[in-house]
């Protein structure tokens, strides 16, 4: 099957939705649908059955588009690497691989994010309980959701928020692992925003890891990484990276997790060249991964065209950015972003045409 994904058959995104239901899908990528926690069961799952039919058929399911999307810009995707992960092509459904959406609190309210996945972003817009129970984020009791899987056959835990690190909840899960004997053989990996440094516990878990990859979401560098990364400071993420580099086990690994949109698309020259002079390899000399994604509601290809064209000469002798480039020739000027930025200035006493370099094109 040239659509083949081990993820459909393997694979299990969970993201908790208020205290008796969870949203499930095959992967962090793919659309999410909500159930019951005490109805789930992996390999029955009506929505999960559905994706692995269109998939036995050769379809390409709309819920993973985003996949065929980076693909058609010549940018590796998820479905790829998990491809070459897994190293297989069959069809079995055991849980291979599990995306666990720790927890929505976040001390950043990013400005491609929301209530959704921040909680400083709920605080900022004064959303009470109710309105958070129709968002899925009112949590009053633990979740156990973690209990009900056979890890027998897990090779693979990545770790979403909100801010993983932020809590011990991404612990308990590493806790669990090691107790069911499973630890030194699954790979670990966190999507976190660098702005936490992890304790002395998580550091000894991950050391008794098969391997640990820690993707930053790092979109820009300077001014512009405290405007779109509020309320976080560059200085202090930048020290945290570095300090991760040097004092880090040796089975930890590296990489930037990068959300491209129009507000900082100008920034990825000065963003990847501080990630090949700093990042680019842990303290053994692995490499590290430099990854990007376009952002769903601030689409890159939405600029004016001066500002297309400008970013297309800055970016095109960059090898590794190549992919943004092909993505930006389809570009559809479309204004309405702005709106949104200047909504996100008033509240904080912020300014996104002094902060970003896009900004010079829509003085």
């Amino acid at each position: 099957m040239n659509n083949y994904c081990p993820e459909i058959y393997k694979g299990l995104f969970v993201d908790r939705w208020n205290d008796e239901h969870i949203k499930v899908a095959p992967c962090c990528q793919s659309w999410k649908e909500k159930t019951t926690i005490k109805d789930f069961n992996f390999t029955t799952n009506s929505y999960l059955q559905s994706l692995r039919k269109k998939f036995n058929q050769g379809k390409k399911p709309k819920e993973c588009d985003r996949c065929w999307q980076a693909e058609s810009v010549g940018q590796t995707s998820r479905r790829q690497n998990m491809i070459e992960f897994f190293d297989t092509d069959d069809t079995v459904i055991e849980l291979g691989s599990l995306d666990y959406n720790a927890t929505w609190a976040c001390n950043s309210a990013c400005i491609m994010c929301g209530p959704k996945l921040s909680s400083t972003w709920a605080v900022e817009l004064k959303i009470k309980k109710e309105q958070l129970a129709s968002i899925g984020r009112y949590h009053r009791t633990d979740n156990a959701f973690i209990d009900k899987l056979d890890l027998s056959k897990l090779q693979k835990v990545h770790f979403n928020g909100g801010e993983p690190l932020i809590n011990q909840e991404h612990q308990q899960v590493l806790e669990r692992l090691l107790e069911a004997g499973k630890l030194a053989d699954t790979l670990i990996s966190y999507n976190t925003n660098g702005t936490l440094y992890p304790d002395d516990r998580t550091i000894e878990l991950w050391r008794k890891a098969r391997l640990v990859r820690l993707f930053f979401s790092i979109d820009a560098i300077g001014s512009a990484f405290n405007y779109i990364r509020y309320p976080g400071e560059w200085s202090m993420v930048e020290n945290n990276l570095l300090q991760y580099k040097q004092n880090m086990p040796s089975n930890i690994l590296f990489g930037f997790n990068v959300t491209v949109a129009g507000y900082n698309v100008l920034e990825m020259p000065a963003l990847y060249k501080w990630f090949e002079d700093n990042l680019n390899t842990n303290r053994e000399g692995d490499p590290s991964d430099f990854n990007w994604q376009p952002a769903h509601n601030f689409d890159p290809k939405d600029l004016c065209t001066d500002s297309i064209k400008h970013a297309i000469i800055e970016l095109a002798p960059i090898e590794k950015l190549g992919g943004i480039v092909n993505y930006l020739r389809t570009y559809k000027t479309d204004n309405s972003w702005i709106k949104k930025l200047d909504e996100i200035d008033k509240r904080r006493n912020t300014n996104w045409r002094k902060s970003l370099k896009i900004g010079k094109f829509y003085d």
